[in-house]
């Protein structure tokens, strides 16, 4: 017995030396790959040497994301990682929590010291700037949140509800805070978040249209006036990425398409090309589907329409905003997308040049908290 375990131990001990040998070998004739499908992202590649960029740090750090992005088959090792620690009871893996239904959630931490207090500061920065103008925040729960009854029990997420609650106080009084929680907790046995991807659906972004619109003074257009078309039922989104999670089921895409639909030009402005619709179709054959709508995120877009509504509306936004602008192209003549992350000229100039009267600021709670960029929104 003892001489067969011996026998064991030295097989495993060759199996692992080989493979830890094996590794700079197939860095050497492995070609490094430039974007990592399993993971939806562009991959580090061999960084440039020079002695200015090492003293610097620059290279040593480029390196080691090199290795660790180019790591021969690490899609295949993430999983493995996954399953196992899956296997032992683990209840999330970076950060993400396989749920119930086949749910993937994005864990929720609470913000320390002062960050979150900043963010609001700066929105009412925003407001003092431009008192005359109609000012709404729009803050999404997360489906953590809204779902979270999927959650695995006692699993060690802070209360979104809580952190919404502070944001909401916090604003001043001529900030219309628009509360979409009510009606998306109402729905929560309808399809209204993805499961493998943090954005909610089509149909939760129409649920919150119809309270916005309640709140910001226009008619909301009843479902019956969209054509609801599936246009893929093979989306695995961003958590699925960022799991490592796999046998989970995909999500499917919905648009909602006006019966009476109008025409409409789409402008992407740092960009200098224009498009007829606000759906990117070709993203479909894509790993990350949700470009779909307008393509994914960019600095600034505005969204011209023949309406005489008289009204022009900048939303200062994250991705959510994506799904939900395409039930708002009725309401207003003009609609300016910006996104902080990624553009960098003057809100402030932009408001005044284009006689905007109504700014709309849109974030889930995630990247609200998270995200840094929503201090740059004034000058």
């Amino acid at each position: 017995m003892h001489r067969h375990q011996n026998i064991y131990t030295k097989i495993m001990v060759i199996i692992f030396v080989c493979f830890i040998g094996g590794i700079p070998v197939m860095h050497i004739f492995m070609p490094d790959r430039s974007f990592s499908d399993g993971e939806n992202r562009v991959l580090q590649e061999m960084p440039e040497f020079s002695m200015k960029r090492l003293l610097r740090g620059r290279f040593t750090s480029e390196f080691e994301r090199y290795i660790s992005d180019q790591f021969p088959f690490k899609d295949g090792w993430v999983g493995i990682k996954s399953g196992m620690e899956k296997a032992m009871g683990k209840m999330d893996n970076n950060g993400v929590f396989l749920c119930k239904d086949g749910y993937l959630m994005q864990g929720f931490d609470a913000p320390k010291g002062e960050s979150m207090d900043k963010k609001i500061q700066a929105v009412n920065a925003l407001s003092d700037i431009f008192p005359d103008i109609n000012k709404y925040f729009v803050l999404v729960p997360n489906s953590i949140k809204v779902l979270e009854d999927k959650l695995p029990k006692n699993a060690p997420v802070a209360d979104e509800g809580i952190y919404m609650d502070i944001i909401r106080d916090g604003l001043d009084g001529d900030i219309h805070f628009i509360d979409v929680y009510d009606v998306l907790f109402s729905k929560r046995n309808e399809y209204i978040y993805y499961r493998t991807d943090h954005h909610w659906t089509t149909r939760g972004a129409y649920y919150a249209y119809r309270s916005i619109a309640a709140k910001m003074g226009f008619k909301a257009s009843d479902m019956e006036e969209f054509k609801i078309q599936q246009v893929t039922d093979s989306f695995y989104g961003s958590l699925y990425s960022k799991s490592g999670y796999r046998h989970i089921s995909p999500d499917s895409i919905e648009l909602y398409m006006p019966i009476n639909p109008m025409d409409y030009k789409v402008e992407y402005c740092m960009e200098g090309k224009t498009a007829s619709s606000i759906y990117a179709m070709d993203a479909l054959g894509k790993k990350d589907k949700y470009m779909v709508f307008l393509g994914g995120n960019y600095p600034l877009i505005r969204i011209t329409t023949p309406g005489r509504n008289n009204r022009k509306l900048l939303i200062i936004k994250d991705s959510y905003a994506n799904t939900l602008v395409p039930f708002l192209l009725e309401h207003y003549d003009e609609i300016y997308m910006v996104d902080p992350r990624y553009y960098t000229d003057s809100i402030e100039k932009l408001v005044r040049d284009e006689h905007i009267d109504n700014i709309m600021i849109l974030y889930n709670v995630i990247t609200f908290v998270e995200d840094q960029s929503i201090l740059n929104i004034t000058d």
